[in-house]
């Protein structure tokens, strides 16, 4: 894209009505005339006179631990320089969006319309109550040290000036893991950083802080490198005097002689593919000038195809953004009510990137950068910008760091690093929260789970992550050897039982029997089983029918019908079990909800429809759900006289005889199941507010319904959860991401456990 048009975008995005990038929206109802009186006069007065008395309240009764004002002056907007205050609002604006999307943080743009260092620091303490932390954003160097000190000594709340310490702390994690891919210790490499303004003035302190050998760092301003021959005659101010060493003068090329690390903070086209030919094997190369790097990494390899690479752009591997710091760091810092940012803080963040960055990178996030292979090493130093675990990690190792250096209002006794840690994962959606609690049972009594299609990498990064969490103790079929290389092509190393079903010598004794006894009646022979159970399909279910396995999941490259067929043949139904029955379920607008069949059965009658009602109820109250059950149709309560639903009434009768506790009401049409302003018109229904079990007349319409709720209005979807067999299987789906099967490992782990508990009973 061309810089006219990109500026024509650019220009259309930002005036699109409504103009900007933020607004604020209401958090409390405000409809009624009391809730106005709550949120207002007289009611307002109540949490005023609370806050008067213990000014620790606002955190409780207003939203200051969730705001962050970024402020800036202007004088230093990207490569703009000083455009002053108003200028810079489009970017503060969008600082205060990538807060919002990254970490769920509100936050007031503010643009100071002073330079003067007691003028502006004033004005930013005289609204600092507002806020729960402030940013400092674009001041130039070297006010900003000033700013930043001052105001960080004489206000309780977080301060941080991204452009300074943001760049320190990723490029901070890059560093530790490119030392690690080259084989070099931190203590030992030769550091040079082009550009002495803020950002790299906080880089080269951070660095020292990570192990860089203070005589080992040279820095490179406009004029130079920084060296004490410069200092002594006055060349340098106090901030770059730090940095002054005792070499000969010269330039960026001459500094670059021999040197491990180079970090560009500068401007374009600074350093030639000449002065990199000179530095010295395998170097770590962070070319982070925007938009356009010192060096482009194509230059870089005409002449060092052993270096790593680094810059500022998305479209090279290695972004270095602040992105993956700020939102995070301020997240952990407001949920312990930290009274600052510290140094501490800032390493925990920057350890915290780079142990995630050794993780299997999930699927999603493979998907959002054209479904390119990623895993640790020269090309991915660093997580990607768009990985949700980034809030996970980061923003609890900060907040960990800040409880134990004792500069947070929450204490040691009060922090739960693990319950944080799940607050976090809440954030990130409904179903990542109600999947945790799943995860956290599941690892109460580790079950082994045997997966028909071992070699398919989404199982295997899969399998990796449920045993590094403690899911499950997954058992992978297929060939072994082809298992062993997949692994290798994504970087993971682990051990776990896997077995190749075609030389596994079950398949012709033991299992072949116990098929054979199954389904012999039903025409199979000896042989016909032993030929089946070559197949990893049968194989798999045979392993939990004898006890081997407690459950099993597969269906990511097969067909629904092949993996349910065998299911059904070999595990077979609970005789307590009328009917098998397959459910979603899926959070649609901060609801959770499931809906039913959607798999097994395809036109139910009334007593299998009582079934799937039940069913569905039962796996809803695993979950912490209290069942308002609705049975869909086309009319309410039988108001058409062209199609009676005298099926679904039967049903509904049937349920309320069999369960008479469970709240069940219809037929009824969706919107009246879901729309309390709708069910008005019906005072008899059994239950008010939104039904949160969905049962519909047929497979079709349970099909097209969840298809379209999760393609159009987003819901996340997690199933088919399978409930009826006589022990835990499920059916996963072709295409399932790697999270989607960890979920489902941990459901299957979970009804494993249940099932576990029911023997011992019986």
């Amino acid at each position: 894209m061309d810089n006219k048009q990109l500026r024509e975008d650019a220009l259309n995005y930002h005036s699109s009505d409504p103009p900007g990038k933020v607004t604020v929206k209401p958090t409390k109802p405000h409809g009624t005339q009391r809730e106005l009186s709550l949120a207002y006069s007289p009611g307002v007065a109540f949490p005023c006179e609370e806050i008067k008395e213990d000014a620790d309240d606002a955190y409780k009764y207003t939203s200051k631990g969730n705001l962050v004002a970024v402020i800036s002056n202007g004088t230093a907007v990207l490569g703009l320089g000083d455009i002053g205050a108003l200028a810079s609002k489009p970017v503060m604006e969008g600082k205060g969006l990538l807060f919002k999307a990254f970490a769920d943080i509100d936050v007031f743009d503010i643009e100071v319309d002073r330079t003067d260092i007691d003028q502006f620091v004033e004005a930013v303490k005289a609204i600092a109550p507002t806020f729960g932390g402030i940013n400092l954003e674009d001041i130039s160097a070297p006010e900003c040290f000033e700013i930043e000190r001052r105001l960080v000594q004489e206000l309780d709340i977080p301060v941080m000036h991204d452009d300074q310490h943001g760049t320190a702390i990723i490029s901070g994690a890059a560093l530790l893991n490119g030392l690690e891919v080259v084989e070099k210790e931190i203590s030992e490499v030769r550091v040079v950083i082009l550009g002495a303004g803020a950002s790299a003035i906080s880089c080269a302190k951070h660095y020292l802080r990570l192990g860089v050998s203070p005589e080992n760092l040279i820095m490179v301003d406009s004029s130079g490198i920084l060296t004490s021959k410069r200092m002594e005659n006055d060349e340098l101010n106090e901030y770059k005097s730090e940095f002054a060493r005792d070499v000969e003068e010269g330039g960026v090329g001459d500094a670059l002689v021999g040197a491990d690390v180079f970090l560009g903070l500068s401007k374009g086209g600074l350093v030639s593919a000449e002065m990199v030919s000179k530095m010295a094997e395998r170097p770590l190369i962070f070319a982070l000038a925007n938009p356009d790097p010192e060096i482009i990494p194509e230059e870089v390899m005409s002449v060092r195809e052993d270096a790593i690479v680094a810059t500022g752009r998305s479209d090279y591997p290695n972004q270095i953004n602040n992105v993956l710091g700020f939102p995070y760091i301020f997240r952990g810092a407001l949920d312990v009510r930290a009274t600052e940012i510290t140094e501490g803080m800032k390493m925990a963040a920057t350890n915290a990137l780079a142990k995630l960055a050794k993780e299997p990178v999930p699927d999603d996030v493979l998907s959002a950068y054209g479904g390119e292979q990623m895993q640790f090493g020269p090309d991915y130093l660093i997580p990607k910008p768009f990985d949700a675990r980034v809030l996970i990690w980061e923003a609890s190792a900060v907040a960990e760091a800040a409880v134990n250096e004792g500069v947070a209002r929450v204490t040691a006794k009060e922090f739960n690093l693990d319950g944080y840690r799940e607050e976090l994962e809440a954030r990130l959606g409904l179903t990542r929260s109600i999947m945790r609690r799943v995860i956290n049972q599941a690892k109460r009594d580790v079950k082994k789970i045997v997966f028909c299609e071992g070699e398919n990498p989404t199982i295997i990064k899969a399998a990796s992550q449920c045993l590094a969490e403690g899911i499950c103790k997954p058992i992978l079929l297929g060939q072994v050897d082809r298992i062993s290389a997949v692994k290798e092509e994504l970087g993971l190393e682990f051990e776990c039982e896997t077995i190749d079903v075609r030389y596994d010598p079950r398949r012709r004794a033991e299992y072949a029997d116990e098929l054979h006894r199954l389904r012999g009646r039903r025409g199979m022979t000896k042989q016909d089983a032993v030929r089946l159970l070559r197949s990893t399909t049968y194989f798999a279910p045979m392993m939990v029918r004898m006890g081997e396995a407690d459950g099993y999941l597969g269906g990511v490259s097969h067909h629904y019908p092949d993996i349910v067929r065998p299911c059904l043949e070999v595990i077979g139904a609970d005789p307590e079990c009328h009917r098998i029955v397959g459910m979603y379920m899926m959070t649609v607008n901060g609801q959770l909800m499931f809906i039913g069949d959607a798999t097994i059965n395809i036109y139910p009658d009334s007593r299998t429809l009582a079934e799937i009602a039940i069913r569905t109820a039962k796996v809803a109250r695993r979950f912490g759900v209290k069942p308002k059950v609705a049975m869909l149709s086309f009319s309410n309560f039988g108001t058409s006289e062209e199609m009676r639903t005298d099926r679904i009434e039967e049903a509904i009768q049937m349920v309320r005889e069999m369960e008479p506790d469970l709240v069940i009401d219809g037929p009824m049409q969706a919107d009246t199941a879901l729309v309390p302003d709708i069910q008005d018109d019906y005072p008899f229904m059994s239950f008010n507010g939104p039904a949160n079990v969905l049962i519909c007349p047929n497979l079709a319409s349970a099909n097209i319904a969840y298809k379209l709720l999760q393609r159009v209005a987003g819901a996340e979807m997690t199933g088919p959860i399978l409930e009826g067999l006589s022990r835990p299987a499920h059916v996963l789906q072709r295409g399932d991401s790697v999270r989607e099967v960890v979920h489902m490992a941990a459901i299957c782990a979970v009804d494993a456990q249940r099932a576990s508990r029911q023997r011992l009973i019986d």
